[in-house]
This record gives C-alpha cells, sequence and structure tokens, in this order.
C-alpha cells in the first residue's frame, strides 16, 4: 500500500494546479474555443436556469387543446388501420363525427388561450402521445391480436374519457368564472363521446350504469360508470388474451405538471 506525507501531498496538489494553469494557457494560446463544456481549474461551470413554469389558465387551455389533438390522431389512426370492417363498420362514420368535433374543440379552447394573450396550441400533447398512445397502437396492431378492431374502439373510448376528465379537472383550477363554463361545456360533449363508444363495446340499456365482470370481478366498460365524474386512472385492457384469460392492461391519467403545455412550449404544426 502506497503512503504519502503530508509534504508529500502538497507538493503533488501544487503540481495539480500548476498543470491546469499552463494546460489553460495553452488552450488559448492555440486558439481553442472556450464552449464552457469543460470546466478550467479554478472555475465553475455557468448552469442555464430553467425556463420558469406558471400554471396559468392559458397553459391549461393549451393543454386541453393538445387533448383534442391527441383524439383527432388516435381517430385518423383508427380509420388508416382499416380494421373497422362486419359490425363495426358504423364506427368508421363515428369516428370522423367525433374527430370533426374535436377539431372544432380545439379552435374554439386555442380561441380562448388566444384571448387572454397565449399562443395557440396545435399539437397532440406529446406526453400522451408516447406514453399511452404510441405503446396501445403497438399492442392492439400486434399479428397476435385477434381483437384489433374492437381494441382500436377501446383505445378511442378512453381517450374519450381521458379528455373528458382533463376538462373536469381543469375546472377545477382555473380561475375565471367564464372560462370554467365554456371548458365544461366541450368536456361534457367528451363525455357523450365516450358514451356512446361504450355502448359499442358493452352494448345493452343493463349496461348503461356500472356493472362487474362475473368472471373476473373487474368493473365493465358502462356508458355511465358512476354517479359522479372521476378523476381516477382509466384502464385499457387490450392485446392477445393470455393463459388466464387476461390482457394487457394500460392506466392512462390525465396530465400533470410535467406533461401541461406551458408558455415555452412550441408547437411545429
Amino acid at each position: 500500500m502506497s503512503t504519502f506525507t503530508r509534504r508529500e501531498l502538497l507538493r503533488l496538489s501544487g503540481v495539480s494546479l500548476a498543470s491546469g494553469l499552463v494546460l489553460a494557457a495553452c488552450g488559448k494560446q492555440a486558439g481553442v474555443v472556450d464552449d464552457e463544456a469543460i470546466a478550467v481549474l479554478g472555475q465553475s461551470q455557468t448552469l442555464k436556469p430553467l425556463a420558469e413554469a406558471e400554471v396559468t389558465d392559458a397553459v391549461l387551455l393549451r393543454t386541453a387543446a393538445s387533448l383534442e389533438y391527441n383524439a383527432i390522431e388516435t381517430y385518423a389512426a383508427a380509420l388508416d388501420l382499416g380494421v373497422l370492417t362486419g359490425d363495426l363498420r358504423k364506427v368508421v362514420e363515428i369516428a370522423k363525427r367525433f374527430s370533426a368535433d374535436h377539431s372544432e374543440h380545439a379552435d374554439a379552447v386555442n380561441s380562448l388561450a388566444v384571448k387572454l394573450g397565449a399562443k395557440e396550441y396545435r399539437c397532440s400533447n406529446t406526453r400522451i402521445s408516447e406514453t399511452y398512445i404510441a405503446p396501445a397502437l403497438k399492442i392492439i396492431m400486434a399479428e397476435d391480436n385477434p381483437n384489433q378492431a374492437i381494441d382500436i374502439v377501446a383505445l378511442a373510448h378512453a381517450i374519450e374519457n381521458l379528455a373528458a376528465q382533463t376538462y373536469q379537472g381543469v375546472v377545477a383550477l382555473l380561475t375565471d368564472p367564464m372560462l370554467r363554463a365554456d371548458a365544461i361545456r366541450i368536456g361534457q360533449q367528451e363525455a357523450r363521446h365516450a358514451a356512446m363508444l361504450a355502448q359499442i363495446l358493452n352494448p345493452g340499456l343493463k349496461n348503461v350504469g356500472p356493472t362487474s365482470d362475473p368472471q373476473t370481478g373487474k368493473p365493465s366498460i358502462a356508458a355511465v360508470p358512476s354517479t359522479f365524474g372521476s378523476l381516477a386512472n382509466i384502464q385499457l385492457s387490450i392485446g392477445e388474451p393470455k393463459p388466464d384469460g387476461s390482457r394487457t392492461t394500460l392506466l392512462l391519467e390525465t396530465p400533470s405538471l410535467n406533461s401541461l403545455v406551458y408558455d415555452f412550449v412550441a408547437c411545429d404544426a
């Protein structure tokens, strides 16, 4: 084991300091451009401050607008896949109508944001797309999934519920009472979309209200799943059935602080 005396340690530290000064001087003489990526001995690296992220009414409205584009992209994917045939052929026209509704909602919400001095946001919510929609589409379109058509309807139903819950959550946070009224009017239309799709997934008058799967005991899809609007996780079961009959379950959540569309978030659309 090597040991150093106090005198030797002081001498080594002095050599290191001198070497650092020489290297710094040589770099400047050689015309090396300092990009501040490498800290220089005796100097601390300058850190760029993070952009301020204030949750304002405009931020909440821009976030709601982003969910509208998530819904539009979901319906576009459903139509492009070409799996809505047979008994589900009627969903094609429903998808087109709902997509048009979401486009109108996006225009309305963006106009409210612009009135507050913010920029409109005409892109889907990146985190929602990457965390929920893209993985769901990958599972749905797997070659071994025999339920592609009904699963794409289930995804649309989940996104409609997500949009409705987003507006419900936004209403409680908006500071302007007039904006709350505008937001909840749009939110109730998203809830109606979800109710109609629920009847396609689980038809019949007895399934309008909350029911449970007799085999698993889990809540079944319902047009009116509870007395009051819920902000709980939205469960989406899709993909090839497993040996025990269960399928892959994704949990969708409304936008949180890390997925809000802040003022500094740009849209390239």
